[in-house]
């Protein structure tokens, strides 16, 4: 029996569909979630509403607003500004993005904030005038033409 190629596209086609389902199967559902949550999913961010199912690789942020997610035996609850990574391991603990107390005491400089801002500052006011005295400095007698 000869296959043609196209039947052979077919038939690989939908035997590996089975695998592309598997990606796709729910691992949590987001339980609460108010306004200001948004679930980044594929490089989209969708916002967030309750009853909504998660999938592997998505995360749940929350900007200025709380959520809890139920995933696999477990509850997850998000305080503002915080972002949940959803995997197919247990649950993992919400990661927060706001700035600690430390961070608001030294204007960020502890973390890179503002002595960064200056030593870059530096760095290109030291190139800017290094780069007009090697255009303006002429140490040859020659005339040069146009």
């Amino acid at each position: 029996m000869k296959f043609s190629r196209v039947t052979a596209a077919i038939v690989m086609a939908s035997l590996s569909a089975p695998l592309f389902a598997a990606s796709e199967q729910s691992v949590g559902t987001l339980t609460a979630a108010s306004q200001g949550t948004v679930i980044a999913r594929d490089g989209k961010l969708l916002p967030a509403r309750a009853g909504q199912t998660l999938f592997v690789g998505d995360r749940v942020i929350t900007r200025g607003s709380s959520a809890k997610v139920a995933m696999q035996g477990c509850n997850v609850a998000l305080k503002p500004t915080s972002i949940l990574s959803v995997g197919t391991s247990a649950c993992a603990a919400p990661q927060s993005f706001a700035a600690t107390q430390d961070d608001a005491a030294t204007g960020g400089a502890a973390a890179g904030g503002s002595s960064t801002g200056y030593i870059v500052g530096g760095l290109a006011l030291l190139a800017i005038g290094g780069g007009v005295a090697a255009a303006t400095s002429n140490t040859s007698t020659k005339a040069v033409s146009p």
